[in-house]
């Protein structure tokens, strides 16, 4: 008997699996989008730095180039209008030195820095120059160059920001194409493992289910003789597997069984057959010895008629006595030994309907035996059909994970209603069978009912071949007292006619008795020709119940066990 393998250790279902290879790949599909999200934020967040604070450094400095060009412009204007400019002067140095203010932690560049430096330095020299009393003398030749410095330095100020930024924009850029191909990298890992784990997986579920296929094929091409399947796996495969291996042992002693069976009704058939035959043969040689003996009992009654009547004429002439004794003398000789032969007769009968009879009973014990063992390989058929009925809807529960399972499970789907479809062709192969087996116990059933008939036609011939023989003995005990009357009256001539009432008496006896004998003749010939009759339908129920063997043999010899 075979071991569940499920027993051995935890059991890990097809559900199971396929969860566990899909969360796999969900775990592995969100590290991915993780990591994806993460270097796309930190992208994000260097991009809006970039923009955001180069685009305010720029802004700023482009503040100072326009105050530096008012303040230029204003100190031109000094130099021909006078000091009336001066607030307006004032204002657009301390705009140049709030907006050096704000940028000045946020520039990275040595040289930027210098510069802010620098143009804080020309601007304090510009705001001294201008509070001096001789401002106006000096605007022309010494103001008015510093504040054109100013505007150089933020120009070249302008210049280092652009180029960092178009330096920080390569640097993001490169970041950028290496978030893509490590994006790449990570995309093409994970489609190689959830190739992997596809093929895995579908291996793990294909390969056993091959070999099941594999296998319900050879057993549908009627191949029994293969080895039993060995699935390591401990699922739902494993357990059909198991079943599997069940069903084609239980198929492969059934089969055993059924060929043993139906060599047996074969053999069976053959010498129930023979024996009708020489029953059959026996009872017309019966019958041939009954129509002889009734012929026989013919001529006794008439022997008898004419010993009556040649009693009655004793007193009519003593002349005729001797004669007539010695007619009946040699008469009674003859029906002696024709008593004598129908009696053997008669006991050979007897021991002929006995065998007869022992042999319809072992013939009914058999086709009983055969009934039961049919009915033994109905209930191994309902097994099997439970067994298909339960592959069936395994096959179908795994269709509908399948399904479930969407385009990964499509190539389960298939074969698990190829599963299915095998399934149902063993429960109809199990339907024909159990059909088969019921017509053959329907035939064994008619056949114990014709032996049962034949068995009490065989009691009642026993019984009245019995009765004949009983009334054989009688005839021949009466034969014999005739002889012996005869006898006696041959030895007491003298006292024929003291006696010739009483031996008419005799005679009339006798002839009534040999009449009886007669009857019981005919109808002992009566039953022989229905034994015979009987035994023509055990041997015709025979053939039917040898051509059925055959053809079971020939159902059997398609599968190889």
């Amino acid at each position: 008997m075979l071991m569940h393998k499920g027993e051995l250790h935890m059991k890990i279902t097809i559900r199971k699996k396929l969860m566990s290879g899909f969360l796999l790949l969900a775990i592995l599909i969100g590290m991915v989008s993780a990591l994806s999200y993460y270097q796309i934020h930190k992208i994000n967040n260097s991009y809006s730095q970039l923009v955001e604070q180069q685009t305010t450094n720029l802004t700023s400095i482009k503040d100072i180039q326009l105050y530096a060009s008012r303040s230029i412009a204003s100190l031109k204007d000094m130099q021909s209008e006078g000091t009336e400019n001066m607030e307006f002067l004032e204002n657009s140095l301390d705009q140049i030195t709030e907006q050096i203010n704000s940028i000045e932690a946020d520039i990275q560049d040595e040289e930027a820095k210098e510069l802010l430096t620098t143009i804080t330095f020309l601007k304090e020299q510009i705001i001294e120059q201008v509070q001096e009393e001789q401002a106006n003398k000096l605007v022309g030749e010494e103001i008015i160059p510093l504040a054109i410095q100013i505007e150089e330095a933020a120009n070249r100020i302008v210049e280092i920001q652009t180029k960092e930024m178009k330096t920080e924009t390569k640097a993001n850029t490169k970041m950028v194409s290496s978030v893509k191909n490590m994006m790449l990298v990570w995309s093409l890992i994970s489609l190689i493992l959830a190739i992997l784990i596809g093929m895995f997986m579908s291996g793990m579920i294909t390969r056993p289910i091959s070999l099941l296929v594999e296998g319900a094929k050879r057993i549908a091409s009627g191949d029994l003789t293969q080895e039993d399947i060995s699935v390591k796996n401990s699922d739902e495969i494993s357990e059909l597997a198991n079943s599997f291996n069940i069903m084609k042992q239980n198929l492969q002693q059934l089969i055993d069984e059924v060929r043993l069976n139906a060599h047996q009704v074969s053999v069976t058939s053959e010498e129930l057959s023979a024996s009708a035959d020489a029953t059959n043969l026996a009872t017309q040689h019966i019958t041939l010895g009954m129509q002889e003996v009734a012929a026989g009992a013919e001529k006794q009654v008439s022997t008898v008629i004419q010993s009556v009547e040649s009693a009655e004429k004793i007193t009519k002439g003593m002349n005729k006595v001797t004669e007539s004794i010695q007619s009946v003398a040699n008469l009674t000789i003859v029906a002696n030994e024709k008593a004598t032969l129908g009696n053997d007769v008669v006991n050979k009968t007897i021991n002929q309907m006995r065998l007869v009879q022992d042999s319809a009973m072992e013939s009914a014990e058999v086709v009983h035996t055969l009934s039961n063992k049919s009915k033994e390989i109905g209930h191994i058929i309902e097994l099997i059909t439970k067994v298909a009925s339960q592959t069936d809807l395994l096959a179908l529960n795994a269709a509908i994970e399948a399904a479930r399972a969407g385009e990964q499970g499509k190539g389960f789907a298939v074969v698990a209603d190829e599963v299915r479809k095998l399934a149902v062709q063993s429960a109809d192969a199990a339907g024909q069978i159990r059909q088969l087996i019921e017509e053959i116990q329907e035939e064994s059933e008619k056949a114990v009912r014709s032996m049962n008939n034949g068995t009490d036609v065989v009691n009642e011939g026993l019984k009245l071949v019995s009765q004949t023989g009983d009334s054989f003995k009688n005839i021949l005990g009466a034969i014999q007292q005739v002889a012996a009357e005869s006898h006696e009256v041959a030895a007491i001539v003298n006292q024929i006619h003291s006696n010739t009432q009483i031996v008419t008496e005799g005679m009339k006896e006798a002839r009534d008795i040999v009449e009886q004998s007669s009857v019981s003749i005919q109808n002992v010939a009566a039953s022989t020709e229905e034994q015979n009759a009987t035994m023509e339908e055990v041997s015709s129920s025979a053939e039917g119940l040898s051509e059925m063997a055959q053809n079971l043999n020939k159902v059997i010899k398609k599968f190889k066990a």
